[in-house]
Order: structure tokens, then C-alpha cells, then sequence
């Protein structure tokens, strides 16, 4: 597995890309993981280590940025990095599958002849319909590509990639761990994300002053590296604070076994993105019989059923935010009902066990 960032660097693919290596490993598929070796920030060091983590040898590349600015898609066509010598050690395994559409790692291992993949996580189709570069890049590279969801693999049609080498493959969380547990709290709102401005906290926090019910609404997750969003959003935690109606709290990234026990409390789940993939959080939330309140974006539809599973809203609207929190906080039976069929549908589309049995035979047919 090949990953421009990895645990203990927190995200949505950092999560997928740790939880399928653990299970593969299980299933004896020997899985190792190579990264750049970048800070919480994702900035490049030029020094690397070899550790082991999860019982996965994790090789922590070293790098320096192409062009020492912030990072333009257009300037560098998705080549981010200029890695230290690494292709070598890719000699050593049968198959690399790369994850994310980051092509530095997959452009300096051009001649590697292993059979590749790339788990594409997010597209911005708009951009590589565009830019000619980056798109023959993707369309280069590797060999079969795997897309979360069902409407990412219609825009890599349309950007020419044969639909034969196309696997549909969506996100896939460890059930056991994610499971309901007793004692919701009444009227308590959780948000589990990084901390940017795409995931719609702002939204979130503006939409409080339209709620007739005082909520408490706790934020987990990573700070983003747009650091002037961040500190805006706790000037925004603060005033809120201040006028005593709600509470905020904001926890900061947590580990999966401490983040569990949030899903398990929490009322409600409120994700107000502006864009997404296929979000694990959301399939986190619905494992532990919570329901979800989100916008239908990428491919969150595919797994939020409208008013079955959750309610679907308009992204950058606080107040029709509000409206379906407060309607969903004044039917707690619907709340249950709805948080029951979540867990279900997750159990039996989105397990890991189903998803690595499926990754397995893609491996073989590779080989």
C-alpha cells in the first residue's frame, strides 16, 4: 500500500488505508504500507525511517517539495514531492497499490514493473477534465483503478478510462469495533472531520441559532492546514459559548477506540459538506445506530438513504439545517428507527471483511 500520508497523520484515507493493511495481514496477504515521511501539516521531511506499526513494516520516505510554494494542481499536475531513493524496495512485492489521486509516488515508479493499482478516494472531475497533463497522467500510471463510488466511476469513464478497468470498490469500516451501545444522549449533535472549510462546520455551528432545542454539539477531528479556517472556527466555538444556550466542544483528533464511544452517545450525526467522496465517518456513524444529517454530495447518497437512513439537506444552508435537526431531535422513535436500518445496511454492504475479500480477488486477478 502506497499513501502520500499515513497514520499517525489522521484523515479518511489514512483510516482505509491503515484498517484494510491490518486486515489484509490478517488474511495473510503479507501488506506493508510506504509513505512520505510529512508532519501533522503534511510537510515533507528530508529524513526517513523504517517502523513498525500494527505489525506492518511502514516505510517513511523522505521528500522535498517540488516547487518550495504552496502546492498549485495546475503548476505540478498532481507530482507534489520529489521522493528519496525508494523504487527499489518496491521491487520486493507483487503488487503496489497506490492510494489517492497524489501522483508523485506513482510517477517516480514508472518503471517499476509491477502490476498497479490506484484507489482513488476523491476526483475533482471538473479539474482533470481541464487539464490535460494531470488526466494523462492518471490515465498512465497503473493499471486498474478502484473508485468508492458509483458516480467517481462514471466521471473516469468520461475522462477515457476503459470501463473494464474500472473496480467499484466503496469504503468499508471494522463493525465489530463501530456497534451501538445503550444510553444516547438526548439532543446531543457530533461533527467528525477535519477541521476545513469543505466539511461545512461553519455551516454547522451557524445553523445553532435556528434551533428551538439547547443542543450539545461536540467537533472531533484533526485541524486542517489552513490554519486561519481553523482559528475562525474557534472564535466561532467561543461566541457561541458565550451566549449560553449551547455547548461546544471541541475535542481535537481522537483514536478510533476513544472515537467510538461518541457515535455511541451522540443523537445525531451532522455532516454539511460542500464535497466528498465516499466518507467513512458517515458509515461510522450509521454502524453505531446513528443516524446522519448530511448533504448529497459525491457519494454519500449511495449511502444515506433520504428519510430512511438520515436526511439529506442543501449543502450552504444553515437553516434548512436546522429544520431537520430539529425535527429528527423532536422524534426520537424516528431517530431509533432510522439509526437500526443504518447499522444494517452498513453491516451488509460496508464491512471490512467484505470489502478485503473483495480486494483479495483483485490481487489474484492481477497476479
Amino acid at each position: 500500500m502506497v499513501t502520500p500520508c499515513y497514520y499517525p497523520v489522521k484523515g479518511g484515507t489514512e483510516t482505509t488505508v491503515r484498517n484494510l493493511a491490518i486486515a489484509l495481514n490478517k488474511n495473510k496477504i503479507q501488506t506493508d504500507v510506504m509513505t512520505f515521511n510529512v508532519n501533522q501539516t503534511r510537510k515533507p521531511r528530508w529524513r526517513g525511517k523504517t517502523e513498525i506499526r500494527d505489525g506492518i513494516t511502514v516505510y517513511r520516505i523522505p521528500a522535498l517539495d517540488w516547487i518550495p510554494i504552496k502546492h498549485s494542481a495546475r503548476i505540478t499536475a498532481g507530482v507534489n514531492f520529489i521522493p528519496s531513493r525508494f523504487t527499489y524496495i518496491l521491487k520486493n512485492y507483487d503488487i503496489i497499490h497506490f492510494h489517492e489521486i497524489e501522483f508523485s509516488f506513482p510517477f517516480f515508479s514508472f518503471f517499476v514493473k509491477r502490476p498497479k493499482i490506484i484507489h482513488l478516494h476523491g476526483i475533482d472531475y471538473d479539474f482533470l477534465k481541464r487539464h490535460y497533463i494531470s488526466r494523462f497522467l492518471l490515465k498512465h500510471l497503473v493499471k486498474i483503478y478502484i473508485s468508492i463510488s458509483k458516480r467517481m466511476r462514471k466521471e473516469l469513464i468520461n475522462l477515457g478510462i476503459p470501463k473494464n478497468r474500472i473496480v467499484y470498490l466503496p469504503n468499508s469500516i471494522d463493525t465489530n469495533l463501530f456497534k451501538p451501545k445503550k444510553g444516547k444522549e438526548e439532543n446531543m449533535l457530533l461533527f467528525v472531520g477535519r477541521i476545513s472549510a469543505g466539511k461545512g462546520l461553519h455551516i454547522l455551528i451557524r445553523s445553532l441559532r435556528y434551533l428551538k432545542e439547547n443542543v450539545r454539539l461536540v467537533i472531533i477531528g484533526p485541524p486542517d492546514w489552513n490554519t486561519n479556517y481553523c482559528q475562525n472556527i474557534l472564535k466561532m466555538i467561543e461566541k457561541e459559548n458565550q451566549k449560553r444556550k449551547h455547548e461546544i466542544y471541541y475535542l481535537g483528533a481522537l483514536e478510533p477506540t476513544e472515537l467510538v464511544e461518541w457515535y455511541q452517545k451522540a443523537s445525531l450525526f451532522i455532516l454539511p459538506s460542500f464535497a466528498e467522496g465516499f466518507p467513512v465517518t458517515i458509515l461510522e456513524a450509521l454502524a453505531c445506530e446513528t443516524p446522519v444529517i448530511t448533504t448529497p454530495v459525491g457519494g454519500i447518497p449511495e449511502i444515506v438513504r433520504n428519510h430512511e437512513t438520515g436526511i439529506l439537506i442543501q449543502q450552504n444552508n444553515p437553516v434548512y439545517l436546522a429544520k431537520a435537526i430539529q425535527c429528527l431531535l423532536e422524534n426520537k422513535d424516528t431517530r431509533l428507527r432510522m439509526g437500526r436500518k443504518g447499522r444494517k445496511y452498513v453491516v451488509k454492504r460496508h464491512s471490512l471483511e467484505n470489502a478485503c475479500k473483495k480486494l483479495c480477488a483483485i490481487y489474484e486477478q492481477l497476479i
